[in-house]
């Protein structure tokens, strides 16, 4: 298990173990880096190992606004249906814990559970 905590705006989550070699790219080209860019999957894909498992999960991304939250996964090959989360704000510390043994994300606020993000989760 791991379990991380979040502030501030933006865009935070969990991502495969992946090595990225910056000889494979153009000079600017990781400048906007994401590994949910649609221009990045193939390489990212083209980086699998054994220790990905059989899950088609990817990517896992949390983003937030003043109001709400939405959440969203990629698995590299074709656009996935985001999530909304209301009580998301900004102001307030989100908590992350990816599970491997039971296979899910969860999002965590004041130390309650918000929602299982995502489950069918594998690997290491």
């Amino acid at each position: 298990q791991a379990f991380a905590v979040f502030t501030g705006k933006g865009f935070f989550g969990v991502v495969r173990p992946v090595q990225i070699k910056i000889a494979d790219f153009s000079e600017g080209d990781l400048r906007n880096f994401s590994p949910g860019s649609e221009h990045f999957r193939g390489y990212l894909i083209g980086q699998r190992t054994a220790r990905w498992t059989d899950s088609n999960v990817h990517c896992c991304s949390l983003s937030r606004s003043l109001r709400q939250g939405r959440f969203f996964w990629y698995d590299w090959t074709s656009n996935q249906p985001r999530m909304i989360i209301d009580s998301l704000q900004s102001n307030a510390p989100i908590g992350l814990l990816l599970d491997l043994d039971e296979g899910t994300l969860s999002a965590y606020k004041n130390g309650r559970r918000l929602a299982t993000l995502k489950d069918g989760l594998s690997g290491e």
